[in-house]
């Protein structure tokens, strides 16, 4: 009876060539997988920052026509319905004004501090580089990440 020997013989194991050209290949789809991941990332980001700075935009647009449009209709309606005088009903509609602002600028902010940089793919990268620097050897020190603020 012939013994089976558990070792693979000479001819059927991978040669180093083929096993550079493996992890070669597959470092290149990791890579391009975690740029794919910031690219999608930036994409959401873009999306919340235009949101955000659209918002801005009709609350800007919004007071300025209502502002011009309706505040001479206000500011004559209080005069003659209250009998106060043109400047202090022109003060009233101002208020109110500032006020509608205030609060659509508040909103529009809060959208635009929602947008951030790819924090998912950075965090992928530094654990590929981490395992990486475990098995390829590198000649430069591992630096750590920047702090990222913390979200409101």
């Amino acid at each position: 009876m012939a013994a089976t020997d558990p070792r693979p013989e000479a001819d059927e194991r991978p040669t180093l060539g083929a096993l550079v050209a493996t992890i070669t290949r597959e470092l290149s789809l990791l890579v391009r997988g975690e740029i794919d991941l910031a690219k999608a990332e930036m994409r959401q980001s873009a999306r919340n920052g235009a949101t955000g700075g659209g918002l801005l935009a009709v609350a800007a647009a919004l007071a300025l026509m209502v502002g011009i449009l309706v505040t001479w209709a206000a500011v004559y309606g209080l005069t003659d319905g209250t009998g106060l005088p043109l400047w202090a009903s022109f003060l009233i509609v101002a208020a109110v004004y500032l006020v509608v602002a205030v609060i659509l600028g508040y909103v529009g902010v809060r959208t635009l501090q929602k947008a951030r940089g790819p924090e998912q793919a950075v965090a992928e990268a530094q654990k590929t580089k981490g395992i990486l620097q475990g098995v390829v050897p590198t000649n430069t020190p591992a630096t750590p990440p920047p702090p990222v603020p913390p979200s409101p």
